[in-house]
């Protein structure tokens, strides 16, 4: 069953800070096709010059939060030329990298099936939380390819001898694994445990500063990028000398000092 419509991706309207999407093809687990990935990198472009967002929650209607690419677009890219074919891979690599570099916070709840791309939809979030019972594989080679696209979040996430293991056994997970290991950074039992704590999460991001937020993902982003560490190990006393003197620490530490909240916190 593919899907062309405007129902592939459900948009959550923001509210108190929060937005988030929904994948919603659950008839094939939410995999991944070009019409969801284009939307989903329209939302978060969007989303950039959106104040009233500041986390966004990814979620997966149906059985699964992501199974991975769509076999049936799969199938066709095999019958395209290769100017296609590199035109359809730098759309999943532009899908990763925008999730990944978004000023805002992105926090994946999963459940179900996390095969192939799905893990690299789960490490370009910034968090992720699951179920133990969600499955995950690292499935790429028992399909004759690579995990090219996904490679570079992955191993932020784990460690390289860990990665290996998974990408050439593609053996199953749970999340309780996946946890343990670092692809989620906490699993649960039920879906009622994964929402109240991803609940109190999201209001401990919001009660930091907003810009404070941003620039901190930005900085611990940079380091982990090896073309970036350095240049940015070199600016790090620049950096913390320019935000002290920004409005928003200057209000964070009135706040402090007179013992109440900060305005941001008031919105």
């Amino acid at each position: 069953m593919d899907d062309n419509n405007n129902n592939a991706v459900i948009y959550i309207p923001p509210s108190g800070g929060l937005g988030g999407i929904v994948f919603n093809r659950p008839a094939v687990h939410n995999a991944l096709n070009p019409s969801l990935m284009r939307k989903v990198i329209r939302y978060f472009r969007k989303a950039e010059n959106d104040d009233s967002i500041r986390v966004i929650v990814l979620r997966g209607n149906g059985p699964s939060f992501c199974a991975g690419a769509d076999l049936a677009w799969m199938k066709k890219s095999a019958k395209l030329s290769e100017k296609e074919n590199l035109e359809e891979a730098e759309l999943l690599s532009e899908f990763f990298a925008t999730i990944k570099h978004s000023t805002k916070v992105t926090i994946a709840a999963v459940h179900g099936n996390v095969f192939g791309g799905g893990n690299g939809l789960v490490a370009a979030c910034d968090l992720a939380y699951g179920l133990n019972s969600a499955r995950f594989s690292l499935s790429e080679t028992r399909l004759g390819l690579v995990a090219a696209t996904i490679s570079p979040y992955m191993l932020e996430r784990l460690q390289p001898h860990v990665y290996k293991e998974l990408v050439f056994t593609a053996r199953k997970f749970d999340g309780a694994e996946a946890a343990q290991i670092g692809l989620l950074n906490q699993s649960f039992e039920t879906m009622g445990e994964l929402d109240t704590y991803l609940e109190k999460t999201i209001g401990a991001i919001l009660n930091g500063g907003p810009r404070s937020i941003e620039g901190s993902k930005r900085l611990i982003n940079n380091l982990c990028n090896p073309q970036k560490a350095e240049k940015t190990k070199n600016q790090l006393a620049r950096i913390l000398a320019e935000v002290r003197i920004t409005d928003e620490a200057r209000e964070g530490f009135s706040a402090f000092l007179e013992k109440r909240k900060p305005k941001w916190q008031n919105h």
